[in-house]
């Protein structure tokens, strides 16, 4: 019994999207939220898969998913600007909520000056910003730096991915400085065994 508690508290209640898992929910929402099978699809993704039943199971329960202001900007980088301003407009009522998160928890977001003055980052976040710095990857990616930078702002307890070039990469580097990233369908097995208490 102590086992399968500690398995149902490991169940991540609050998640940071990144921008990949955003952009999929945009542009694959009718299966991911309806179920319906794209005509061109022969075999569906497990990753689509798992946001679908994710999100089938969140009809009742109450995860806490949010987007970064970062988002926005990663998403203004798309070249084709129909699919940058459809992606953008539906992201602002995503973060929406991002921005109330932060509100319960604290922290707080200045106007104006850098990025880093802008999130005014305690000393905590300034030294795991340097830890960062350490991986080349994290050099290189600004946005993917300030994402993990705000999840801890945001006092998250994963990291949701389909990116398994950068973060995904270093997840167990990440977990060592606090931060759990998991793929969809890596979420989808932690929390498939309790679903029925949500149907």
């Amino acid at each position: 019994m102590t086992d399968e508690l500690e398995h149902f508290n490991s169940i991540p209640g609050r998640l940071l999207m990144d921008t990949c898992i955003l952009n999929l929910l945009q542009d694959e929402g009718e299966y991911i939220f309806e179920g319906i099978v794209p005509d061109d699809c022969d075999n569906v993704p497990p990753d689509w898969s798992a946001l679908h039943y994710i999100f089938k199971v969140n009809e009742r329960a109450s995860f806490q998913f949010l987007v970064s202001p970062i988002t926005l900007a990663e998403l203004a980088n798309e070249k084709d600007m129909l699919i940058s301003q459809r992606r953008l407009l539906w992201v602002l009522d995503v973060l929406d909520v991002w921005l109330i998160m932060l509100e319960e928890t604290g922290d707080r977001i200045a106007n104006g000056g850098t990025v880093r003055h802008r999130f005014k980052l305690p000393p905590e976040l300034q030294e795991f910003e340097r830890h960062l710095l350490t991986i080349p990857d994290f050099r290189r990616d600004p946005l993917d730096r300030l994402l993990l930078i705000q999840y801890k702002m945001g006092n998250c307890d994963a990291f949701l991915t389909m990116d398994c070039n950068t973060i995904w990469r270093h997840k167990e580097w990440l977990s060592e400085h606090g931060i759990r990233v998991l793929r969809p369908s890596e979420f989808w097995e932690i929390l498939k065994p309790w679903a029925a208490l949500w149907y």
